[in-house]
C-alpha cells in the first residue's frame, strides 16, 4: 500500500508539473501507479497500423519521362534496400507485411519481398518481382494483376500523388485487414517513400529513404524502356487525413532541438489563446533510448517525452530553466525511468487487449480519454533526427496526436528537423492550428524568428 501511494503521489507530481490538471487526474496517476508493478507484456502499444500512423519523407526529384519504367526500378529499389537494411534497427524487422485482426491488434508478417503493388489510377496491380521486367512493363500497362499472390510487401503509385494525404500511398495495397508498411509515390517535384509507425521509426525511416534514393539509379537504367503511356489521377486513399504541410531547407547544421522547443512552447502559448495560463500547452520531444555509449542508440525506437514552458504573468521563464528541466527529463526518459515510460510500461502491463490499448492512445479513442490527451500527447510533437549517412534535404510528415474539430479548431502539429551534417530541412505539419499549408508555413516563420 505504502508503494502504491509513493509512485501515485510521484506520477501526479510529474504530470502538475507540465501543466494545470484538475483533481479528478489522481485517479490517473493512482490507476497507472496500480498496474505499474505488474509483469509488463512487452508489448508495442502506440500503434495498431491506422492511418493515423502512417508517415512520410520525400525529397526533390525530377519527373521521370516513363512513368512505368520509374515505378518498376522504385520496386526492385526498395526490396534491395529492406534487404540491405533488415536486421540493422533493433526490434524493427523490415521485411515484412502487417495484417490487422479485430481485437488482437495489429502484426507484422514475414515476407520474402518477392510481391509489388502498383497503383495506376483506381486500380492496383499486384505481380511478381521475378527479373522479367518486360513482362512486368505490360501486365501494368494492361492493368491486369496475377492471381493468387501473397501480401505485397511495397505499393508504388504511378502518378501524382496529392502531398495532404502522401503519408497513405501504401494503403492502396491494403485489402482485407493487411498490406504492405512501405509506399513509393511522387508528389510534384517530391519523391516519397511512406511507411506505417508500426514497422519502422524516424531514423530507419530516414536510411531507408536514402537507400531507396541509392538504389534506385542502377534498377532504372535496367528497366524496360519504350512504355510511355498517360497517367490516370490517382483518387484519394479510403480512411485518409489530410494535413497541413509547409517545409523548407535551412542551413546546416539544424537548430539544436531545446532552443527549438523553447520557442514551440512560445508559440503554442500564444495559439491556446490564454495569456495568463501558467504552462503552454504540452509537447512532446522524442528521445533515443539508452546510454550514449551504445552504438545502436540511434537506431532504436525512439520513446516519448512531455515538456511544457512555464509562464509567469504572460512571460516565458528564462530559457536557462527550460533547458535545465528539460535535460533532466529527456535524460530520465532516455533511461527508461521518466513519466511518459512509466505510463506506458503501465498500459503495456494492464490486463487489456492489445487494440484497446493501441487504440485508446490514437486519434480514434473515446471522448471521454480527449482531455488526458491534451495533456499526454500535447498540442505539438518536436522531432530532430540526426542521421550518419547522406540525405538530401527531406520533407518529413506525420500525424499529429490530436485532430482539430468543431469541439477543438486548435488541434495540433508535428515540427520535424532532419539534418544530416551538409543539410538540413524543416517541416511543419499537422491540424487545427497548422490545418492548411499557409497555416503550416506560417508556423515555421514564426519558430524561425523566434530562434
Amino acid at each position: 500500500m505504502r508503494g502504491w501511494v509513493r509512485r501515485t503521489s510521484e506520477l501526479h507530481d510529474e504530470l502538475a508539473a507540465i501543466a494545470d490538471v484538475p483533481a479528478s487526474w489522481w485517479l490517473v496517476a493512482g490507476g497507472a501507479a496500480a498496474v505499474e508493478p505488474m509483469r509488463p507484456r512487452a508489448q508495442y502499444v502506440i500503434s495498431d497500423a491506422a492511418p493515423a500512423a502512417d508517415t512520410f519523407m520525400a525529397t526533390r526529384s525530377a519527373a521521370p519521362d516513363a512513368p512505368i519504367r520509374d515505378a518498376i526500378a522504385r520496386a526492385y529499389a526498395a526490396r534491395a534496400a529492406i534487404r540491405a537494411l533488415d536486421g540493422k534497427l533493433p526490434d524493427q524487422p523490415l521485411a515484412v507485411t502487417i495484417r490487422r485482426t479485430n481485437g488482437s491488434g495489429a502484426r507484422t508478417v514475414p515476407s520474402t519481398l518477392d510481391v509489388a503493388a502498383f497503383a495506376f489510377g483506381d486500380r492496383v496491380i499486384a505481380a511478381r518481382l521475378d527479373g522479367d521486367d518486360r513482362a512486368l512493363a505490360q501486365r501494368l500497362a494492361a492493368g491486369a494483376s496475377e492471381p493468387d499472390l501473397p501480401t505485397p510487401f511495397v505499393c508504388v503509385s504511378i502518378g501524382d500523388e496529392p502531398l495532404a494525404t502522401a503519408r497513405h500511398g501504401h494503403r492502396r495495397a491494403w485489402q482485407d485487414g493487411a498490406g504492405p508498411w512501405l509506399g513509393l509515390s511522387r508528389s510534384g517535384d517530391l519523391s516519397v517513400v511512406s511507411t506505417c509507425h508500426l514497422a519502422v521509426d524516424g531514423y530507419g525511416h530516414a536510411w531507408l529513404t536514402s537507400r531507396i534514393a541509392e538504389e534506385h539509379a542502377p534498377h532504372y537504367a535496367r528497366a524496360p524502356h519504350g512504355l510511355v503511356i498517360a497517367c490516370p489521377p490517382l483518387p484519394i486513399t479510403g480512411e485518409a487525413i489530410p494535413l497541413g504541410i509547409a517545409w523548407r531547407r535551412l542551413h546546416a547544421p539544424g537548430p539544436r532541438a531545446l532552443p527549438l522547443a523553447y520557442a514551440l512552447g512560445r508559440v503554442l502559448h500564444r495559439a491556446a489563446g490564454d495569456p495568463e495560463a501558467r504552462f503552454s500547452p504540452t509537447f512532446q520531444i522524442p528521445v533515443a533510448r539508452g546510454p550514449k555509449s551504445d552504438p545502436l542508440r540511434a537506431r532504436r525506437r525512439v520513446a516519448p517525452s512531455l515538456l511544457s514552458l512555464r509562464f509567469f504573468r504572460g512571460r516565458p521563464e528564462p530559457y536557462e530553466a527550460f533547458e535545465a528541466r528539460a535535460k533532466v527529463v529527456l535524460a530520465r526518459e532516455a533511461a527508461g525511468h521518466g513519466l511518459i515510460a512509466r505510463l506506458l510500461s503501465a498500459a503495456e502491463a494492464a490486463p487489456l487487449s492489445l487494440a484497446w490499448k493501441r487504440a485508446a492512445l490514437s486519434t480514434g479513442r473515446p471522448k471521454w480519454l480527449e482531455r488526458m490527451a491534451e495533456v499526454l500527447g500535447g498540442r505539438a510533437c518536436l522531432s530532430r533526427i540526426r542521421v550518419d549517412f547522406p540525405l538530401a534535404p527531406t520533407c518529413a510528415v506525420s500525424s499529429p496526436a490530436l485532430l482539430a474539430s468543431d469541439d477543438d479548431p486548435l488541434g495540433a502539429c508535428v515540427v520535424t528537423v532532419i539534418d544530416d551534417g551538409a543539410a538540413a530541412a524543416i517541416t511543419v505539419c499537422g491540424s487545427g492550428l497548422a490545418g492548411t499549408d499557409a497555416r503550416a508555413e506560417a508556423l515555421i516563420d514564426e519558430l524561425i524568428e523566434l530562434l
